[in-house]
């Protein structure tokens, strides 16, 4: 948290598969705080001065489902191909390796299926200035997070 700030007037905490993002609401700004999988941490303040309300709402399905979709496939049709008794016996186990990255793409669709709800707060210059999800151990209060974040832009 910022050394200018105190106590943040709330919290919320979002995880989706590759990210687990962290905000905490100050009377003048959001902070984030973004830890990804694959272990790159990112930190911004976004003041709340930039952004309008109300928030446009998108549900969408995570990027990572369609990048597995595409991945599985692949790795099914070389297991496939390369499996048949014609191939020598190491071409044919190369085919195993398919079928266990097929596997793995199995889990990472599971996982990214669902779809998601975000509440985009645009800035008054255009664009996106703020993006929260309903997903992760907060997510019962991902509407309540969203009006209190409105109530603090109208403040500001």
């Amino acid at each position: 948290m910022s050394e200018a700030h105190d106590t943040p007037l709330a919290t919320y905490t979002e995880r989706l598969p590759q990210v687990r993002r962290r905000f905490f609401l100050y009377a003048d700004c959001v902070e984030v705080e973004a830890v990804w999988t694959l272990g790159r941490t990112h930190r911004s303040t976004v003041p709340l001065a930039s952004l309008t309300t109300p928030p446009a709402r998108r549900v969408v399905r995570n990027r990572w489902f369609k990048n597995s979709l595409l991945i599985a496939s692949l790795a099914v049709a070389a297991a496939l191909v390369l499996g048949r008794e014609s191939y020598a016996p190491e071409v044919q186990r190369v085919a195993r390796f398919g079928w266990a990255v097929a596997a793995g793409c199995a889990v990472v669709m599971a996982v990214s299926f669902r779809r998601r709800q975000f509440a985009l707060f645009p800035k008054k210059t255009g664009g996106v200035g703020l993006d929260l999800c309903d997903a992760g151990p907060d997510r019962a209060r991902f509407e309540a997070f969203v009006r209190e974040i409105q109530k603090a832009i109208r403040n500001a």
